[in-house]
């Protein structure tokens, strides 16, 4: 059946007449969204177990102890060795001088020894005769003067002559010495970490070998319960100056240096554990061996030298790695009881914390307790608690949004179109993740 144009004209005016109907009602009565509000409570138990209080801190590794080796004769350098790296041990050759010129010098003090032995016979025999000259004078009668005068200056001969003997004595045992120290031994066992002698080169005598302790660090950002720190330079304190200088590798160490915010609560024995970046899963129990009794100031910054020796060494661990030292500067018995921190109030010297009913969990009890250490884990409570407890942390508020299109909370999914009612408006979005105000549309 067809359809008159006029009747296709009506119908069409009545379904706009209709649509501008229902708009004017929403127009004068718009869709709105109530207010949702309300919180989440945050709870946690009471735990068992060691509560401890640390401090971090970097610094390189470092032995614990290196050694430079010299030669104690100057002269000229033979031979070297050893090579950067090697592990030597006690005794072995480091290097060798040129013997010539430490020989010849030998022979050449071994000649004024023999002369000054024989100068000073000579000056006996002399006062030897002057002796028997004057009493053979004075037997006779005969002027003594110049016969006691003879005497006296035989006598000066033979102290200066004594006294040459001496000096030549001196010379040829150090001549003989030097010519002994032509081969240089290394004086520990240990990593070879500096060589500074050359074939054909001088070697630079200082007369000794030197040994000093090494390392120098800095430390990190203090963790829960302590306070922060500065940084530092590291370097190893090996001197440059001698032939080879060798580390004793049988102990390493690490040095931080600790902010005199800090350095109160650390002492010489506290126990530490030290990680190596560069070693994946390697770690070590170590100790505080030593505090600097004196303080450094850099940048306004004042720190304490502290060095922490390791308690066994991992294997492939080089000298002059990174390390990361957490000192341990308090610690609780095994079994001892702790909250996390924020489940704590303190007012007025109390300390309290919110403990949830078992039976009903919208209701919570005031309970006073005891603090004991506060730990990178929580804080631990001496009274007033029994393991397992439920506490209260905290709450959060939850975020709501109003709008024309819906409500949203905290993550409440979409609502649109005619399926989600008129609260969502033609084809709208009601709602999102995480509230906020949304407004419908005419999707």
């Amino acid at each position: 059946m067809q359809l008159s144009r006029r009747v296709i004209i009506n119908s069409s005016l009545g379904v706009i007449v209709v649509a501008a109907i229902v708009g004017a009602y929403f127009v004068i009565n718009p869709p709105t969204a109530s207010s949702a509000s309300g919180s989440t409570q945050l709870t946690s138990t009471v735990q068992q177990g060691t509560v401890s209080n640390t401090i971090t801190a970097t610094g390189s590794v470092a032995a614990a102890r290196e050694v430079t080796a010299s030669f104690q004769a100057s002269g000229t350098v033979a031979s070297v060795d050893v090579t950067l790296g090697q592990t030597v041990t006690a005794g072995q050759t480091l290097g060798t001088l040129d013997p010539t010129s430490l020989q010849q010098s030998e022979n050449e003090a071994q000649t004024s020894y023999n002369n000054s032995l024989t100068n000073l016979s000579y000056a006996r025999s002399n006062l030897a005769a002057a002796v028997a000259a004057s009493t053979q004078s004075s037997s006779g009668g005969g002027q003594s003067g110049n016969s006691t005068q003879s005497v006296n200056s035989a006598r000066s001969a033979i102290l200066s002559a004594q006294a040459q003997v001496n000096s030549a004595l001196d010379a040829l045992t150090t001549a003989k010495s030097n010519l002994s120290a032509t081969t240089l031994t290394a004086p520990i066992a240990g990593l070879v970490v500096a060589v500074n002698g050359t074939v054909g080169g001088s070697s630079g005598a200082s007369g000794s070998s030197g040994s000093s302790g090494s390392g120098s660090g800095s430390s990190g950002a203090g963790a829960s319960g302590s306070g922060s720190s500065s940084t530092g330079s590291s370097s190893s304190s090996g001197s440059s100056s001698g032939f080879v200088t060798i580390a004793d590798v049988s102990a390493m160490t690490v040095t931080a240096n600790i902010a005199e915010a800090d350095i109160a609560s650390v002492t010489v024995g506290q126990v530490a554990k030290v990680t190596f970046p560069a070693m994946t899963g390697v770690s070590t129990a170590a100790k505080v061996t030593a505090i600097a009794p004196t303080a450094t100031s850099s940048n306004s910054i004042v720190t304490y030298a502290t060095t922490i020796t390791l308690d066994s060494i991992p294997p492939g661990l080089r000298l002059g790695q990174t390390a990361s030292v957490a000192i341990t500067t308090k610690t609780s018995a095994a079994d001892a009881l702790y909250v996390p921190s924020a489940a704590i109030t303190t007012a007025n010297g109390v300390s309290t914390v919110k403990v949830v009913d078992p039976s009903d969990a919208s209701k919570t009890t005031s309970v006073t307790v005891t603090l004991g250490v506060v730990g990178t884990e929580g804080t631990e409570i001496k009274s007033g608690l029994k393991a397992g407890q439920t506490v209260v942390l905290g709450s959060v508020a939850a975020n709501t949004g109003t709008g024309t299109g819906g409500t949203g909370t905290n993550g409440t999914g979409r609502t649109g179109g005619f399926g989600g009612g008129f609260r969502g408006g033609f084809g709208g979005a009601g709602g999102g993740t995480g509230g906020g105000t949304l407004r419908g549309g005419n999707g």
